[in-house]
């Protein structure tokens, strides 16, 4: 019985290893195709401008908590408890405000990103499916994750290796 079973689990084996054999895969690097494209600096410049935007406003609220910190730190002896404590009430709620403004930025600043970079990453899998379509490819694997870690190990050496990511550019940049 166990004889018949190791004999069937070679021949399933042997099936998906030709199955396998006959599937056409490439991959293309993401990062590589997206650093080639002429739209990527307008964004990164758009960007750019939305956070010099934000940081003198940023800056601005600092200063002023800073200059108001500062006259604390200089009067705080001629204060009395009562309003020594009220001070340092209103400054921790302006220190809570300068966080909450900093993290508020960083969702804003990521919605703007993907906001951005979205019509121009729609534009990159188009152009992989048009290029995997031509090829007759079976499957287009991204050598790397949003980390930039790679998903799987790539030989670049292997002759068989289908890098498409020249090609996603030349349709691009056309």
């Amino acid at each position: 019985m166990i004889r018949y079973l190791l004999i069937a689990v070679l021949i399933m084996g042997a099936g998906v290893s030709q199955a396998l054999s006959q599937e056409r895969i490439a991959f293309a690097e993401p990062d590589k195709i997206l650093e080639a494209l002429p739209e990527r600096e307008q964004i990164e410049d758009q960007l750019e401008d939305f956070y010099m935007q934000w940081e003198e406003d940023f800056n601005e609220f600092y200063e002023e908590y800073s200059e108001e910190l500062r006259q604390f730190q200089q009067n705080r002896n001629q204060m009395s408890q009562s309003q020594r404590q009220s001070e340092q009430r209103r400054l921790a709620n302006m220190t809570e405000e300068l966080n909450a403004i900093q993290q508020e930025f960083g969702m804003q600043f990521e919605r703007r990103r993907a906001e951005l970079l979205s019509p121009v990453i729609a534009s990159i899998n188009e152009a992989i499916e048009q290029i995997a379509e031509e090829m007759s490819l079976d499957y287009v694997l991204n050598r790397n994750t949003a980390e930039l870690e790679p998903i799987l190990f790539v030989m670049e050496s292997n002759p068989n290796a289908l890098n498409i990511t020249e090609r996603v550019i030349e349709l691009l940049t056309q």
